[in-house]
């Protein structure tokens, strides 16, 4: 995580703790994708809390089932407070190896609680937080949830805190980067396993079948996985279907990973055979928009500024009745992080931050075009996070 972003922020806010309580937040601040919230995430409950003086030194507040997980943390925990009941037994006389004392320590005879609610409550005290601005994460609690660890802090104000900690992640550091650029890249082999199976009579199952074994045995996990021949792409989120590819259609892929925390969404359109003369220009459009943004991006440039650039240039390279409600938006933990590349975003791009420009066009009778990549804006120029060609291949 960006501990002096957040600590900046954490400081021109007056806030004391931070608790984060959706999945991406936990794992930005531990590195734990807590099992939990993956197969509950509508009712699952684990948290991760950051004060203000060691905001590098997070406390995990976990279900008791999951507390295994601590041992897998990216940096050094505070507290751990585990809550629920799970049973994990010890052979009688045995001589537990080190990581099995490390895990009896953890999850036997650590702090627990019954409830959520009581170990986030215990976790804090022992923390030593005694009061003062407690931004949480409303995202990932019930309704009330705020409101319920008031009446149990008296002394604590109790606030919102999602948007503090989308502003921190805003900026990535370098292993951030790193990862991002990582899981372009296994996106990328992906793309290239699946056009290199592309003939007629293969079907848009085929095609998904081969990105995502090709993703999975690179480590990753796909998270979504959108091709479609011809016409069909004008309806991209539909399932894929057993209809064998025809010489000359085009194949529209917009696509992505989840890799050690980190997301990929890329889009290219590969064509079987001579593409059609409007396929032609219409990528070369859609290409114009994406190559604008990468060599005119800047550091306080507003989401809103970089969407007006986009669409003029798409236009001007002949689609002039181009429309989009966005054209891309910040990468990282979350598919969707700041800064979103709307009409009306104000919030602005900052040095160190990762943006995914995609220039997508759907018309019914034909079928679809897009072009999407990551890159890193920087204060003289930006850098492009993947390798694969933005061409019509």
């Amino acid at each position: 995580m960006n501990v002096e972003r957040l600590r900046e922020r954490m400081a021109e806010l007056d806030v004391d703790a931070v608790v984060a309580t959706t999945q991406e937040n936990v794992f930005y601040l531990t590195g734990i994708s807590n099992v939990t919230l993956s197969v509950l995430p509508h009712g699952g409950q684990c948290y991760a809390v950051v004060t203000r003086d060691r905001p590098d030194r997070p406390h995990l507040i976990s279900p008791r089932c999951d507390l295994d997980q601590a041992l897998d943390a990216d940096v050094r925990l505070g507290e751990i407070v585990g809550f629920g009941e799970f049973y994990r037994e010890v052979t009688p006389g045995a001589a537990l190896e080190p990581v099995e004392e490390e895990l009896r320590a953890v999850a036997l005879e650590g702090p627990h609680a019954a409830t959520a609610m009581d170990a986030l409550v215990l976790a804090l005290n022992r923390a030593g937080y005694s009061g003062g601005t407690l931004a949480v994460d409303e995202d990932g609690v019930p309704y009330g949830f705020l409101q319920k660890l008031g009446e149990a802090l008296p002394r604590a104000r109790v606030r919102a805190g999602a948007d503090l900690l989308r502003w921190t992640r805003k900026v990535k550091t370098s292993t951030e980067i790193d990862r991002l650029r990582e899981a372009a890249a296994i996106t990328e082999d992906a793309i290239r396993a699946a056009v290199g199976i592309a003939r007629p009579g293969v079907t848009e199952i085929d095609l998904v079948r081969e990105f995502e074994r090709t993703i999975v045995g690179a480590g990753a996990r796909p998270a979504f996985t959108l091709i479609k021949f011809g016409r069909s792409a004008v309806g991209g989120q539909r399932r894929p279907r057993d209809v064998p590819l025809r010489m000359g259609e085009a194949i529209w892929m917009d696509v992505g990973c989840v890799h050690r925390g980190y997301w990929s969404d890329m889009a290219r359109v590969h064509s079987t055979g001579e593409p059609a003369e409007k396929l032609v220009r219409y990528h070369a459009a859609m290409r114009e928009g994406a190559d604008r943004a990468l060599a005119e991006a800047r550091p306080g440039m507003t989401g809103k500024e970089l969407f007006d650039l986009v669409v003029a240039a798409v236009r001007e390279s002949g689609v002039p009745h181009y429309r989009r409600q966005h054209v891309g938006h910040g990468i990282g933990v979350e598919l969707y992080d700041r800064v979103l590349i709307t009409p009306t975003c104000d919030d602005s791009l900052e040095e160190g931050t990762v943006v995914n420009v995609e220039t997508p066009y759907h018309e019914l009778g034909f079928g679809a075009v897009q072009v999407e990549d990551p890159f890193v804006v920087g204060p003289s120029g930006n850098t492009l996070l993947t390798t694969l060609s933005r061409d019509l291949s």
